[in-house]
């Protein structure tokens, strides 16, 4: 993977004097870290592979440095910021003279991401997700990107570095988890760099990462016979993740018996000395297929995913 450095350039000039334009001092309170590294913001442009035909949401604009920089190559901008100040800022010097961006003063949502859905299939155009992400609003995003996984072809993303790992861990990795697999189960993503804390004015006191997410086709997604069962035992095997499957298992299911355990773990062909953050997801599937097989079964009460698991 490879790192984005700092890069002192125009970028870093260009911040400073809109600060002073807006007459805005950044808030740590409020999450406030402009982009000063144009090297960051080139892969950010490269990762979305824009076309003159898209249609792009950002959720917190700022400044507006990556807002001019998608409008300039793409049809139309969707920006929604909360910032008055900002708000003000982007109204008089950004949008003049960049008719192609729709601003909104709302917090953004799965409704305002519909309305923008229904625009862009109305109007013909490929829709997708670029933005440096309200790091406050990470888990209520991403599982807005599954429910709406179909509707948009392409995200990129910048997001804290340790929820960016989990998004994109693998078996083994020290991210993986149930929220891992959840994404996964309906996203491919993939880790496009790290962002250090010296890419933003003030620097924030936590690592960022930029990620791209793109829907898995039908034929990608896993297929288990019963996703309740599927996603009951993902969701509870992790909280056992320190022990040993077959432990877990027990656990994820407690009516079972031992040899019933057993006997499941065997005919998925997985080994029962492995813990739950080593086991893949086709494993997973063919796990949840023999225990439905088996008659078990499972109830989900609608528990939300997050991140943090």
């Amino acid at each position: 993977m490879l790192a984005c450095n700092y890069n002192p350039a125009m970028l870093d000039q260009f911040v400073k004097q809109a600060l002073d334009r807006a007459r805005i001092r950044p808030s740590r309170a409020k999450g406030q870290h402009f982009l000063v590294d144009d090297r960051v913001l080139a892969r950010i442009i490269t990762a979305a592979e824009l076309t003159e035909r898209d249609y792009i949401v950002e959720i917190g604009p700022g400044l507006g440095t990556l807002t001019v920089s998608l409008a300039r190559r793409v049809a139309r901008v969707f920006a929604y910021e909360l910032d008055d100040g900002l708000v003000r800022y982007l109204r008089n010097w950004v949008l003049p003279e960049n008719p192609n961006i729709e601003l909104d003063d709302i917090a953004f949502n799965k409704y305002a991401l519909e309305k923008v859905i229904e625009r862009a299939k109305a109007d013909g155009h490929p829709l997708k997700i670029v933005t440096n992400l309200p790091y406050q609003i990470s888990s209520a995003f991403l599982h807005t990107l599954v429910e709406y996984a179909e509707d948009i072809e392409l995200s990129v993303v910048m997001l804290q570095r340790e929820v960016a790992q989990r998004v994109t861990a693998r078996p083994g990795d020290p991210g993986y988890n149930s929220f891992s697999i959840y994404l996964q189960t309906w996203l491919s993503p993939r880790m496009v760099c790290d962002v250090p804390e010296s890419s933003f004015m003030p620097p924030p006191k936590v690592k960022s990462a930029v990620i791209k997410v793109r829907a898995l086709a039908d034929s990608e997604k896993p297929q288990p016979l019963n996703r309740d069962i599927y996603f009951h035992l993902v969701e509870n095997v992790f909280r056992q993740r320190r022990k040993i499957i077959s432990n877990s298992l027990n656990y994820a299911f407690g009516h079972l018996k031992s040899e019933q355990v057993e006997q499941a773990l065997q005919a998925a062909g997985i080994d029962p000395l492995k813990r739950a953050q080593d086991i893949g997801m086709d494993d997973y599937v063919r796990l949840s297929d023999v225990l439905d097989g088996m008659g078990v079964m499972a109830k989900r009460k609608g528990r939300a995913w997050e991140e943090e698991e």
